[in-house]
């Protein structure tokens, strides 16, 4: 099936399977070998004693959990003279696992399979990577990224995109999340030209591709390739979470490594899967491919506004005049800026503030200094490693206390991403992203429900004053109201906001945001204005600060302003934990309050 791939691919988060385990029959074992048999299991998308795919056509016993059982169903097709050829035309990967392990198997002829053949000479599979697409928090169909197979002849061949997707139209979270959980979506298997993808991800959506070599076996790259066919008449419905692009793309990988079927009773987002494959010794390689807006914000970091001016104004009329080498400055500050002016003369042509003839002019006069740069090279492939990024999911313990309260334990579990205390430094800006987050509270007297987030997400990307950037936040919460001991302020809300974020330094950013919330409880519904304003910052041994100063009016249908300060200290230097210290104060209407919080978070 080949479908465009543009414009659908959604959050992928998986959900809970177990661990694989297989049911033994050893009368009808093709073979002992358990590496064998975990195998074939992955070939099923079996995971113990779960079926990953819901389509009767795909298996041939009446247990197909039952892994040796399976495996007699399949030989029985694979060896009766009437059925063999249509068996190894449908399912060649199971056929080449089959007659590798069973000596009753006949040498296995592919060419007698027409478009198997063709799709095989088509599609290379001699080098496999994954490939993983950032995220972009400002759209549903992208804000977790993406993550895809690729295919090629070599290195340098540009090879093939296989991906699973769903389609998203709209912005009705709660009717996508419905669908997506409950009801199910269409799911879609496809193999396109990789460069394609690579041209959507990074010229149209703006997000980094980055691409991990594989270090996978020759046998087990022509099975990956023979089980690509397998799915591609395959329904497999596409379900937020337990069938997705993570696990569908985590079960190829398996097919090289069982052992990465254990990983499938987790809740898998892209990046759980790039960061397994890490963890199990798989990438060989790493490079990335950055978008055009990304090296603007990389390159020209240390740019005088002067320069950075100086260029567009050339750049803009066709006639650049700026000299990049032969001058008192270091060649390797000259290179970047030789590279700022490359990236500027694409966008420019992107965002058509410049002709095609202008374009092609100023391409040519930078040009002129490759052979000066040849031995120059920017190396991207540790930098901003999202391999290197916490965990997509965790879970949080700790204790709230105001002198005027009752101390209190807390709980929060967010099944899906991040938040703004996590560790961003490997991240392209301060970030979170919520999905069904849930936090509760408990007291000597009574267990509270404090806050339940369907969807949240903050993005703090810097202003730059020559191409923009707006930071901005937007939820949809249920919310008891725990800033003061006394009240019960449940509502559920909608909160959204607009602004601008500064980069200080490498450690430092600054925020400004205004913003609206509609709120709603069982009696009326009301609105309210907000403005936030905030500052990160990391410090040394793996330290970041959080200061935090909201002005809200009318948060509970009150006329009041409520006022409030936060800082908060995280430690980040545990392994997969980090642990957060928070003051802050609350006042409003004559009423205030002090809470101190400590937490414990931990990343899975």
């Amino acid at each position: 099936m080949l479908r465009s791939l543009f414009g659908a691919s959604f959050f992928c988060v998986s959900g809970i399977q177990p661990a694989m385990a297989v049911t033994m029959v050893p009368s009808a074992a093709v073979s002992d070998d358990a590496f064998a048999i975990a195998q074939f299991a992955t070939l099923l998308h079996v995971s113990d004693h779960s079926l990953n795919i819901d389509d009767a056509s795909f298996y041939f016993s009446s247990q197909p959990t039952n892994i040796q059982a399976e495996i007699k169903a399949n030989l029985a097709q694979l060896t009766n003279p009437a059925k063999a050829q249509d068996y190894t035309c449908r399912f060649p990967a199971r056929a080449q696992w089959l007659s590798e392990y069973s000596p009753q198997v006949a040498p296995l002829d592919f060419s007698r399979c027409p478009e198997l053949q063709e799709f095989l000479d088509a599609v290379s599979a001699k080098t496999i990577s994954l490939a993983y697409a950032s995220e972009n928090l400002m759209s549903p169909s992208s804000f977790m990224g993406h993550t895809f197979i690729k295919l090629s002849e070599n290195e340098t061949d540009p090879g093939h995109a296989v991906s699973f997707f769903t389609e998203v139209d709209g912005f009705n979270l709660p009717k996508i999340m419905f669908d997506s959980l409950v009801v199910g979506k269409e799911g879609y298997f496809i193999v396109s030209p990789y460069q394609e993808s690579l041209n959507f991800y990074k010229d149209i959506e703006g997000r980094n591709v980055f691409e991990y070599q594989l270090d996978i076996s020759v046998k087990n790259k022509k099975l990956i390739q023979l089980h690509l066919w397998e799915l591609k008449d395959t329904r497999v419905d596409y379900f937020f979470h337990n069938q997705n692009c993570a696990s569908i793309t985590l079960n190829l990988l398996a097919i090289a490594n069982p052992e990465l079927m254990k990983h499938r009773r987790d809740w898998l987002s892209p990046l759980d899967v790039i960061q397994l494959a890490s963890q199990h010794h798989m990438i060989q390689q790493t490079s990335i491919t950055p978008s055009t807006g990304w090296k603007l914000r990389a390159y020209g970091a240390n740019q005088q506004d002067s320069t950075k001016q100086l260029l567009l104004d050339q750049l803009s009329t066709g006639d650049l005049q700026t000299r990049f080498s032969g001058t008192d400055i270091p060649v390797e500050e000259q290179f970047l800026t030789w590279e700022f002016a490359q990236a500027m003369n694409q966008y420019l042509l992107d965002n058509e503030n410049i002709t095609p003839e202008s374009y092609t002019e100023n391409n040519r006069r930078l040009a002129a200094y490759e052979a000066q740069f040849a031995s120059y090279a920017v190396d991207l492939s540790n930098f901003k490693n999202p391999i290197k990024r916490n965990k997509d999911a965790q879970w949080q313990v700790g204790t709230r206390w105001s002198p005027e309260g009752v101390p209190e334990l807390t709980g929060t579990w967010l099944p899906a991403s991040h938040t703004l205390m996590d560790d961003n430094r490997n991240a392209f800006s301060e970030s979170s992203l919520e999905l069904l987050k849930i936090s509760v509270s408990a007291s000597q007297r009574e267990l509270n429900l404090d806050n339940f987030t369907l969807y949240g997400i903050h993005s703090y990307l810097p202003y730059d004053p020559l191409f923009g950037g707006l930071s901005g936040h937007f939820s949809v919460q249920w919310d008891r109201g725990t800033d003061f001991t006394e009240r019960d302020n449940k509502r559920f809300f909608i909160a959204g906001g607009l602004g601008l974020s500064h980069q200080v330094n490498s450690a430092v950013n600054i925020f400004t945001t205004f913003g609206t919330e509609l709120s709603m409880n069982t009696e009326k519904a009301w609105g309210a204005f907000a403005i936030d304003m905030g500052l990160f910052s990391y410090f040394r041994h793996d330290i970041k600060m959080a200061l935090s100063a909201n002005t809200v009016w009318n948060q509970y249908a009150n006329s009041d302003f409520k006022y409030k300060g936060s800082v908060t200290m995280t430690y980040l230097g545990l392994e997969n934990s980090a642990v957060d210290l928070g003051v802050q104060y609350a006042d409003m209407a004559g009423l205030s309050e002090g809470q101190l919080n400590v937490v414990y978070r931990h990343f899975y």
